[in-house]
């Protein structure tokens, strides 16, 4: 504060009836007006008023600090009546080195209470995962919670009176959210941005921001909650790491040479049927096909044969006319004509009727189709993907599949296997699933290793899907962040199918584990246990997809 204001502040505080001091950041008492200075039974010159903490017994923090960050607190002052609390509130700070504090009388009872009140907001402050900070009116930070000071790399003791835009440095040519807000009124939800730490580190951040009112309704600050997003952009590197290729994660043998058959497979112009369970990743090996075809710019369009009655089928496929039927009232284009230039996806095409059987083989045959209620010809360049869940040859012995459209649409066969023949895949799949939760729900968790022995000894009857809901199904009821089994479905901690149906292998599988698992996995000696030949257990280890379990689940973050 310069020589020539002290004198004009001092003359208006000095007509104050209510104790007015003015303290320094040191907690030097720089001048005290006469109300003050009456509580010491004596009239001490303002000069010589020393130390707040000579007068006061240590209540926490410094003064200074304390008063930046709180506005009010109440501290007790050695007076001429001895002990006396006394409730201050930071009245200004003019010129930034020094505050005016103005005094009032606070009783025992008020500042254990205003204490333990304030004892519990501050443990609930720091408690939080996402980094906390709040302003004032005039931008200035006045608190920093620990999970803010790891986050930014800034010491609340740094930062506190400091205006946040000079702190943070918004981005050049762009506007201080915060003093947008301030200026505003209004808060703002999950906007992204890139700050500043300290030393300039860039943090890339969600925040949070909301006005903070008084009683009266007038803007007194807001707060801001920072949600690091440096662990998100983790994730996101990680779901395109190991195991994923595609967008089709595993390691098995039997899931690469799916693979790399779609990676001979889609650059030709062929037409390709999807064979496997329900659940096994059709549409994802399809669409894996299209976007490594010279089609991968053009639309890929799916169609699932199953969901609509045969009339209605014709009509999505191939599109109709006005008139064409009830409720046609407008030319309606279909999804050949919507996929020109791309890929069809046909799923569940073994449900479609003979009558429609023959149509899709004229447009495999001819290129050529009709829309309902016309008979002009029309030509679409689509590539057909086509897939089932059943057997199309004995479809086809039966009599109730073409085979002149089952030999079109199945020039090249790929089939995926079920997920209890690649266990070995279960944990990275888990895995998978699980970074996938944490980029949505923003927290990250991971499974105990005995909820990875469950997850891979269980037969999966709903394949991939299945996994996926259950995987989900303990992210939600895990109260904790390492998955322990109780949070997984309870037909899966039982090992039964959610179907009413039983892994027919379950009980070898069993017994297997056991043996294991009471030799320390000495496959020798576990191989005696069960009465067979070490080449017996392992061939049917493979069969059965057990592999050691006895793995520490990944570090967290």
């Amino acid at each position: 504060m310069s020589a020539t204001a002290l004198p004009a502040l001092t003359d208006v505080l000095a007509a104050f009836t209510q104790p007015a001091v003015l303290v320094d950041r040191s907690g030097r008492i720089l001048w005290g007006n006469p109300s003050f200075r009456g509580l010491f039974g004596e009239q001490p010159a303002p000069e010589s008023l020393g130390e707040w903490e000579e007068r006061s017994p240590r209540d926490g923090e410094p003064l200074w600090d304390a008063l930046v960050r709180n506005r009010t607190l109440v501290r007790r002052l050695h007076t001429g009546r001895g002990i006396q609390p006394l409730r201050l509130k930071l009245a200004a700070r003019p010129g930034g080195d020094a505050v005016v504090v103005l005094a009032s009388a606070a009783s025992a009872e008020g500042i254990e209470a205003l204490q333990e009140r304030t004892a519990i907001l501050e443990a609930v402050f720091d408690s939080l995962n996402e980094g906390v900070l709040a302003i004032d009116a005039q931008e200035r930070i006045i608190a920093l919670s620990r999970s803010a000071e790891r986050l930014t790399g800034f010491a609340e003791a740094e930062v506190l009176g400091q205006i946040c835009r000079e702190v943070f440095q918004a981005p050049p040519g762009t506007e201080c959210p915060f003093q947008a807000m301030i200026r505003s009124g209004q808060g703002f939800h999950q906007r992204e941005m890139v700050l500043k730490g300290k030393g300039g580190r860039p943090l890339h951040v969600s925040v949070n921001a909301t006005p903070l009112r008084g009683r009266d309704g007038k803007l007194e600050g807001a707060v801001v909650v920072l949600r690091d997003l440096a662990e998100i952009d983790r994730l996101r590197s990680e779901l395109a790491g190991s195991g994923t290729r595609l967008g089709i994660v595993g390691n098995h043998p039997s899931i690469r040479r799916v693979i790399e058959k779609i990676e001979t497979v889609a650059p030709s112009e062929v037409s390709v049927l999807i064979t496997g369970e329900s659940g096994t990743g059709k549409e994802l090996a399809a669409r894996a096909i299209h976007d490594l075809s010279p089609r991968r710019d053009k639309p890929f369009i799916k169609v699932n044969c199953a969901a609509l009655a045969e009339g209605l089928l014709e009509s999505e496929l191939f599109g109709h006319v006005r008139g064409a039927f009830t409720g046609a009232v407008r030319d309606r284009p279909g999804r050949f004509e919507a996929a020109h230039g791309g890929t069809l996806f046909l799923d569940e095409i073994g449900e479609t009727s003979p009558a429609l059987q023959v149509k899709l083989l004229r447009v495999l045959q001819e290129g050529e189709f009709e829309r309902v209620g016309e008979s002009v010809p029309r030509r679409a360049d689509v590539r057909i993907v086509a897939a089932t869940n059943k057997d199309l040859r004995k479809e086809v012995a039966e009599g109730r599949f073409r085979d002149d459209l089952f030999f079109r649409l199945c020039v090249v066969p790929i089939e995926l296997p079920p997920l209890r023949e690649r266990r070995e895949d279960v944990p990275l799949l888990a895995d998978h699933f699980l970074k996938r939760l944490a980029l949505r729900e923003g927290r990250r968790k991971v499974f105990a290793s005995a909820a990875y022995g469950i997850l891979e000894r269980y037969a999966w009857p709903g394949n991939v899907r299945e996994l996926e809901n259950a995987v989900a199904h303990a992210y939600v009821c895990s109260p904790g962040d390492v998955i322990q089994p109780e949070a997984l479905p309870d037909h899966i901690l039982r090992g039964e199918d959610p179907f009413g149906g039983t892994d027919p292998y379950a009980e070898e599988r069993e017994q297997i584990y056991a043996a294991l698992e009471a030799t320390g996995w000495n496959k020798g000696e576990a191989a005696k246990r069960l009465g067979w030949s070490r080449t017996t257990l392992w061939r049917r280890m493979r069969d059965l997809g057990i592999r050691d379990t006895r793995r520490k689940p990944p570090a967290s973050p």
